[in-house]
């Protein structure tokens, strides 16, 4: 590979321009040119009716592996949730439900209509009758996809879809360690580091990108705490270290 090309090759794995070498010329079909090449692809025009379109992709049989998974747990603790384990039915159950839906009367008692819908139980029994077969019949599709993927040779391995999955859970452990720190640090020093590590995470790490994370977390302090009033936890560890007339003022604005 030549000097020309080589160098051409590491300035396009830079995706923007403020990482970019600082020589701004790269080598072209033997020719200079001061354009930025990504290698992100351009973003393109979504169609509503694009919205609507699917397509079970190699990752579909994980999901439908945990739907399913859900559907069965949610039907195995229907009885004891709702009470039914303890329910005692009568002995004409026929006449027992028909007196429920408003179709029979029994002994004089008046019928109402669609009674039986007023119970607990029967909106999450109408769900788990949906849930339930739906999932199986999900899973059943998505089997027969993926032999069909393994027939003409395509790739099926969960590895990439399950990654993207759980490195959503980081940003979770993020906020949770954020309502963790608010009682120690206090609405204002918990907001403007979450800020700041949040946009340094995301891979925003120049000193412009830090003021302006730091701005934006102190106006949303503003906003909510000082404005609003929104409510944080009364004792706060370090707010204790102030004088009084100062943990007093930190605690009703900040």
């Amino acid at each position: 590979m030549s000097k020309a090309s080589s160098s051409k090759h590491n300035q396009d794995l830079f995706l923007f321009e403020e990482q970019s070498p600082n020589a701004t010329m790269y080598w072209s079909d033997n020719k200079y040119s001061d354009t930025f090449v990504s290698e992100c692809p351009p973003d393109k025009k979504v169609k509503v009716q694009n919205l609507f379109n699917f397509r079970r992709k190699r990752g579909d049989i994980l999901f439908s592996c945990v739907m399913l998974c859900f559907a069965i747990f949610f039907l195995a603790f229907f009885w004891s949730e709702t009470g039914w384990h303890k329910r005692k039915l009568p002995d004409e159950l026929g006449s027992y439900l028909m007196h429920q839906l408003g179709l029979y009367e029994i002994e004089g008692r008046v019928t109402r209509f669609g009674r039986i819908l007023k119970q607990s139980w029967v909106a999450p029994m109408i769900c788990l009758a949906l849930f339930v077969p739906a999932a199986i019949w999900n899973m059943r599709s998505s089997f027969f996809a993926n032999n069909w993927r393994k027939r003409f040779q395509l790739p099926t391995k969960l590895n990439y879809e399950l990654e993207q999955w759980v490195r959503a859970l980081e940003f979770i452990a993020y906020f949770i360690a954020y309502t963790l720190f608010v009682p120690v640090l206090g609405y204002l020093l918990s907001t403007l580091l979450l800020g700041f590590l949040l946009t340094w995470r995301l891979g925003y790490r120049t000193k412009k990108w830090a003021g302006i994370s730091l701005l934006s977390s102190f106006s949303i302090v503003l906003v909510f705490r000082t404005f609003l009033q929104i409510k944080t936890p009364v004792n706060i560890w370090l707010y204790d270290f102030l004088p009084s007339a100062m943990k007093s003022f930190m605690l009703t604005y900040f």
